[in-house]
């Protein structure tokens, strides 16, 4: 859309709820990250607690990232139109200074994702059987998607094709995290302190 179409996007109702979906997400995952960590306790090791430390790091920097974008960058985007060309040239300086920041930002936050799911992960690969084994594996199958997509990307290693990009990421993260849901659903409802199956009721 160019840099104009970018910022006039500002003004989108389906752009302003996702910003704000953006924003509140972390908290909620943070929150379910601490339910696997801590509120079984078995898990409550040291890979449970390295892995609340790196979801920590990832919730923390996704909210500044998303906060630095609703309350810095929509504001220069909402004046960019009603302003002269002297300032508009300070909001295009501006933009790219946020650009940098945020890809920063999103730097650790990968890496504080990569840390928290493959801790959890592991804790609950080593600690359960069933169900709990299973929704570990997801979590370290977190880890391999941000490692081969995300983090390779940001470092240049190399690129994964785009169909692979595209494909795997629908078809591990959405059915990872209903997964775990639906874990700390049944961990929440049994007498066992790790769930060796689903509870639906």
């Amino acid at each position: 859309e160019g840099f104009e179409g970018r910022m006039r996007r500002v003004d989108d109702p389906a752009y302003v709820l996702r910003s704000w979906v953006y924003f509140v997400h972390p908290f909620i995952t943070f929150a379910a990250a601490l339910g696997v960590a801590l509120g079984i306790p078995t898990v409550r090791s040291p890979a449970g607690i390295i892995g609340i430390a790196g979801f920590a790091l990832w919730a923390s920097n996704e909210t500044l990232q998303q906060t630095m974008t609703l309350f810095a960058f929509d504001k220069w985007r909402a004046a960019y139109f009603r302003a002269d060309e002297a300032t508009r040239a300070i909001i295009r300086a501006n933009t790219a200074m946020y650009d940098g920041l945020w890809v920063a930002f999103y730097f650790v936050l990968l890496v504080g994702f990569s840390i928290g799911n493959l801790f959890l992960g592991t804790a609950l690969v080593h600690a359960g059987r069933g169900v709990t084994r299973l929704v570990g594996c997801f979590f370290l199958a977190a880890v391999a998607l941000t490692l081969l997509t995300n983090i390779a990307s940001e470092l240049q290693w190399w690129i994964v094709p785009g169909p692979i990009a595209s494909w795997s990421y629908p078809a591990i993260q959405p059915l990872g995290r209903t997964l775990i849901g639906l874990w700390l659903w049944s961990a929440a409802h049994e007498e066992a302190p790790l769930p060796t199956r689903f509870r639906f009721a």
